[in-house]
């Protein structure tokens, strides 16, 4: 993708929080997720046909090796629309706290499982993932699909998660991640540019992940580079956003926090394409026994 030479950081409205941009952003949400209200990406395997099948494959992948069944208990942290934890619903018949700082989004979620017919296997509710809003020994995994890159202080939560987990639960998350590569003066304008359109931190480099995971307790750590495989599915989105641009120049009836957010997008696509970010899956278990340190 051709970068604009001028390109600065964004000078754009005033800062909106987490929570008021993705209200903003709930109808697009849900035009866009399609039937399975997917706002992640998609991943894309040797015999991927479709992006559905590729989000559902970015599904399954998350819950990969934790197990679950009908008795099972999971959260879904930073849940958006609800969209994964209604597919986990439907497919392993598994019970899912849906948890959302956005408040709009309980509701719709809701709705869509009720729809779905999972309503009576998930539970959507508003709050902080900072501050997890469940006793100790909760569930039996704990998931982040594309919303692990919003905790501001990631030994913080991930002490969060250790607590709520059940002894031998799992934490699992599909994200980006920074590369462990030099980061050059224009990279830093993407990473900018990512940054205030998805409205996060900045990335870390997924090795820093892993020993702060350590840090915080859990063990049996692994993780799966799939920039490969998330490549297409970004690589796609960008090309649909300047199709849009190309057909509405003035960028029509698309809201500035949807401009912002699928700026965000297109910039990630180029630091994947760059090495400056990669899409790990990531993976570790609370220990059978003790406490957490």
């Amino acid at each position: 993708m051709d970068r604009d030479p001028d390109a600065r950081e964004p000078e754009t409205r005033e800062e909106t929080s987490v929570s008021t941009h993705y209200a903003e952003l709930t109808e697009q949400m849900e035009m866009f997720g399609g039937d399975l209200l997917a706002c992640h990406f998609g991943l894309w395997g040797p015999d991927t046909s479709s992006d559905r099948e590729a989000l559902l494959r970015a599904n399954h992948t998350l819950a990969t090796g934790c197990d679950l069944g009908p008795e099972s208990r999971v959260l879904d942290a930073g849940c958006g629309v609800g969209g994964t934890a209604i597919t986990l619903a439907e497919a392993y018949g598994v019970h899912v706290t849906g948890l959302t700082i956005c408040e709009p989004h309980v509701a719709v979620a809701a709705e869509h499982a009720e729809q779905r017919g999972v309503g009576h296997l998930v539970d959507f509710r508003h709050g902080d993932f900072m501050e997890m809003p469940f006793p100790e020994e909760s569930f039996d995994a704990v998931l982040n699909h594309e919303s692990f890159c919003y905790a501001p202080d990631k030994l913080h939560y991930l002490r969060g998660v250790y607590r709520v987990l059940k002894p031998g639960g799992r934490w699992q998350a599909l994200e980006g991640f920074r590369s462990d590569a030099p980061i050059s003066e224009a990279q830093q304008v993407i990473h900018a540019r990512t940054q205030h359109g998805w409205r996060m931190p900045p990335l870390e480099p997924w090795r820093d992940v892993i020993a702060t995971l350590e840090e915080a307790g859990f063990e049996q750590v692994r993780e799966q580079d799939l920039s490969s495989e998330v490549a297409p599915a970004t690589e796609s989105l960008r090309k649909r956003w300047q199709l849009f641009q190309f057909l509405i120049p003035s960028g029509g009836k698309f809201s500035q926090a949807s401009q912002e957010f699928m700026d965000a997008t297109v910039n990630y696509d180029l630091g994947l394409q760059e090495g400056l970010f990669t899409y790990h899956f990531l993976s570790a278990g609370r220990p059978t026994r003790g406490a957490a340190p």
